[in-house]
This record gives structure tokens, C-alpha cells and sequence, in this order.
């Protein structure tokens, strides 16, 4: 019986690192799409210095209300530097699940510290899905940087969000020490059993 569950959620752990490798392309292309607006904004072109200011003004307002994006309205090219240090601790932690994945026998060992990056990841993903909902509900927001880079973004987040959950769920559960080899196969190494 526990072989068995042990099977279904391994299963589950290869599925919730498909689905987060296809949710790390999605995000990074939003990402990516928004950082190609952003190093060719052009907001400030031929404004005077009054009309300027007040464009500033603004624009500084909508981005500081997500929190989690600063603005440069004057060098908007480093606008998303978090939300490419997400992207790449995501990457981090997905290397770690994926390889524990590939590698079943090191669960056991390296689970607390794999649970540990991803939940703290998950959190960062979270709030700035909450961030990126709030770009979304703003016009200038949109006028700016486009809607659909922002929805690509968006939804990138969002799969990367459920992929953490899938994997805390999967791997949580998963009984590193009941079998060493990939459970999939129907082979168990005997030494898994012997306890030291």
C-alpha cells in the first residue's frame, strides 16, 4: 500500500516539475516582454520640464502602490530587477527539485532543504502576483507597458505559483526513505529498508 502511494506521488513530483518548467518559460517570456518595453520606453520624449514632472509624479505613484516593482521612470530599463531575481531563484529551487526528482535515493537528505527554498519562493511569487493584479487594474499601467506583456507575466506567475504549491504537496509527502530507486520503474533497492 505505502509502495503504491509512494508511486502516485512520484508521479505527482514529475508532473509538478513539467508543469514548473513550462511555468518558468511562461514568466520568463513576460518578463522578457516587459523588459523590452522598458529599455525602449520612450514616456518622457518631448515632454517640457513642467509636463515632465507631473508624468513622473504619476508614474511613480502607480508603481510604488504594487510594492514590489520600483520605479525609474528615468531608467525604466531597471524597472524589473526583482521580478528577475525571482525568476532566477526560481530557477534555483527548480534545480534542486528536479534533480531530487531525477534522483530519488537523495529525497530523504536534501527534502528539508528543497521545502525550505520553495516555500520561501512561493511566497515571493505570491506577492507579486498581487503586484502584477494591480498593474493590470491600472490604465497608465497598461498604456505604458501593454496589457498582454503584463497578462504574460501575469499568468506566468500564477503557474509558477501552483507549481510550488504541487511540489510542496508531492514531495512533502513522498517517502525518501521507502525506495532509493525511481519508484515509476517498479524496483525498490533492499538497502532502502535497512535502517542505520
Amino acid at each position: 500500500m505505502a509502495s503504491n502511494l509512494n508511486r502516485i506521488l512520484y508521479a505527482g513530483l514529475v508532473f509538478a516539475q513539467v508543469f514548473t518548467f513550462c511555468a518558468y518559460v511562461v514568466v520568463s517570456a513576460g518578463a522578457a516582454l516587459l523588459q523590452k518595453k522598458a529599455n525602449t520606453l520612450a514616456l518622457f520624449n518631448g515632454l517640457n520640464e513642467a509636463d515632465t514632472k507631473a508624468t513622473i509624479q504619476v508614474y511613480n505613484d502607480v508603481f510604488q502602490s504594487t510594492t514590489y516593482i520600483v520605479p525609474y521612470p528615468q531608467r525604466p530599463q531597471y524597472q524589473f530587477q526583482y521580478q528577475w531575481f525571482i525568476i532566477q531563484f526560481e530557477l534555483f529551487v527548480f534545480l534542486i527539485t528536479a534533480s531530487i526528482t531525477v534522483f530519488p535515493a537523495a529525497i530523504h537528505r536534501v527534502r528539508p532543504v528543497a521545502l525550505t527554498f520553495i516555500a520561501s519562493a512561493l511566497v515571493l511569487v505570491l506577492d507579486n502576483i498581487n503586484g502584477i493584479w494591480f498593474l493590470l487594474r491600472s490604465d497608465l499601467a497598461k498604456a505604458v507597458f501593454d496589457d498582454y506583456r503584463i497578462a504574460t507575466a501575469q499568468a506566468g506567475l500564477i503557474m509558477v505559483g501552483v507549481a510550488n504549491g504541487l511540489t510542496i504537496i508531492f514531495l512533502g509527502l513522498y517517502d525518501g526513505q521507502e525506495a532509493t530507486a525511481v519508484p515509476l520503474s517498479g524496483k525498490e533497492d533492499v538497502a532502502a529498508h535497512v535502517r542505520v
